[in-house]
């Protein structure tokens, strides 16, 4: 079962020592640069994915003005932990408690078009496809699709 807990002083350091495949590295943005985030812009929520007394897992999520509407802007599940089923469990429980907490109708997310995996995912637990979406991010371009689930 995935619980969520808010990451604070007790539990930063699981956080940041989460990481990526190197394969997955421009998929996400590296969790130390998201608490750094956090901690300096108003209204960013980030909480760690525990599988028991385990944290296996990263969301950081907001309000987003330009949507508008709530985003899960970074999810990842630690490299070591991949391959487990975590992933698709941990968004499933995550929707479960961001509509009990933010009593929201939807929420949406981006995905890199690269990520075929992950696209997939989404769309089983009922994402749907919105648009394309292109932006810079320190000097690099990435395109990602915007998909949104309806709670």
């Amino acid at each position: 079962m995935m619980e969520f807990r808010e990451i604070d002083r007790s539990n930063y350091w699981d956080c940041i020592s989460l990481t990526v495949d190197d394969s997955q590295k421009w998929f996400v943005a590296d969790n130390k640069w998201s608490l750094v985030e956090a901690a300096y812009e108003d209204g960013l929520y980030t909480l760690g994915v525990y599988h028991g007394d385990t944290m296996v897992g990263f969301i950081l999520y907001d309000f987003d003005d330009t949507i508008p509407g709530w985003s899960m802007s970074r999810f990842m599940i630690g490299k070591q932990y991949q391959g487990k089923g975590y992933g698709k469990q941990a968004v499933v429980a995550f929707l479960d408690y961001f509509k009990k907490k933010h009593n929201a109708e939807k929420l949406y997310i981006s995905v890199s078009l690269d990520n075929a995996v992950v696209r997939g995912m989404y769309a089983d637990i009922g994402f749907e496809e919105i648009k394309e979406v292109a932006y810079l991010f320190p000097g690099r371009q990435f395109r990602e699709m915007q998909m949104v689930k309806k709670l």
